[in-house]
């Protein structure tokens, strides 16, 4: 379907039209987000944010009235924040504590646990997917081993399988990014507990909570089992937290307690105690998982509309084929105001990642896509 702009919000507040006045009650600056992030009349820069994957509208309200409070204690370290933290996690996914590791944003654990396993031998990776931990093992010395998708575009776990003895690590996100695509529960199961046998398996559910149930997808069962398998969240993505940087992971002790022992910096009391306050909003991620969905909707009308190919997404984007060089095609649409993202990949030259972003920046690019198709 096509999502319009009133509808996508309609979502997000449950099922209501936007009427003035009623979108500043559900969060401090939720209106003002969707205002204020897109100015038809800015020069000549990006006037539509695709390339990013973040919600844009931000923490939930109870979020919001945590973090400013936390402010209050802004002189102080944020420790005593991290147990109650720790304690809420391993309540709401069925593990010990003591199986939780906080880290600033999980790139910063999927960064130095891959740096850290890939003494070992390779770190073996989808490709495409989220690189920038790897790549960032990679500038520390690591080997990286990539590994094309399958024919459907799915993460060939046979193929990592292969690939995986004398691997320092195997790494797959779920869904994948850039392909939003999910693999099935019970073979990416039964992936893990063979290949843990032998390497650590990360699995990075970095959207987990968009997908139609995340309890069957994700891997923390494997975790509550006893596998090497090492589970990284995060609150940037559905919670909109990206820019206060809260991640945990979820895997054995001994594997939290390398992660400790990596992590030099602090955590900041603000993320902390609006991460906390997160798990008690559930009607706000409900609101948002609705609104991301029309958003991935108005994507693929927009798409179809122009006779693209795209791939249904659990992610907060689109992998789509634009039918020509994708590096040249992100030049012209950043030229008439839209950005968004390439991956490295030999397989997908034509393909470009949309981000769902806000209604206003989905209509921009509606607008000039056609225009960038025929230049």
């Amino acid at each position: 379907m096509d999502t319009t702009r009133r509808t996508a919000f309609g979502l997000l507040i449950g099922g209501a039209a936007l009427a003035p006045g009623l979108a500043p009650g559900l969060a401090p600056g939720l209106a003002n987000a969707a205002e204020t992030s897109v100015d038809p009349k800015a020069p000549p820069a990006i006037r539509a944010h695709l390339g990013v994957t973040e919600n844009p509208y931000g923490p939930s309200p109870a979020a919001r009235r945590a973090a400013i409070k936390a402010m209050d204690e802004a002189a102080y370290y944020a420790w005593s924040l991290e147990p109650p933290l720790v304690e809420a996690i391993a309540k709401r996914e069925g593990v010990r504590p003591d199986q939780v590791g906080l880290c600033n944003g999980s790139l910063e654990a999927l960064s130095l646990l891959s740096t850290a396993f890939s003494a070992k031998g390779p770190i073996v990776s989808p490709q495409p997917s989220y690189a920038t931990p790897l790549l960032y093992a990679e500038r520390q010395g690591a080997r990286l081993d990539w590994v094309p998708l399958a024919a459907d575009q799915q993460i060939d776990l046979p193929a990592l399988a292969a690939r995986s003895k004398g691997a320092g690590a195997v790494y797959v996100c779920n869904p994948n990014n850039p392909t939003g695509l999910l693999l099935d529960p019970a073979l990416l199961r039964a992936f893990c507990v063979e290949t843990a046998k032998t390497a650590p398996v990360i699995v990075d559910e970095a959207y987990i909570e968009i997908s139609p149930d995340p309890a069957v997808h994700s891997m923390v069962d494997l975790v509550r089992a006893g596998h090497d398998v090492v589970v990284a969240r995060t609150f940037s993505k559905v919670y909109g937290m990206a820019g206060l940087r809260v991640g945990f992971v979820i895997a054995q002790p001994a594997r939290i307690k390398q992660l400790k022992s990596l992590i030099p910096t602090h955590k900041g009391r603000p993320g902390l105690a609006a991460a906390l306050a997160c798990y008690g909003d559930p009607a706000y991620l409900a609101g948002t998982k609705a609104y991301l969905e029309g958003c991935r909707q108005k994507i693929y009308a927009i798409c179809q509309a122009n006779g693209l190919k795209f791939l249904p997404s659990h992610g907060t984007y689109v992998f789509v084929d634009c039918g020509k060089p994708n590096l040249a095609f992100q030049k012209t649409l950043a030229g008439l105001g839209v950005e968004v993202r390439v991956f490295d990949s030999p397989r997908h030259p034509t393909w470009i990642r949309v981000g769902t972003a806000s209604p206003a920046e989905l209509d921009i690019f509606a607008e000039v896509l056609p225009r960038a198709l025929k230049a």
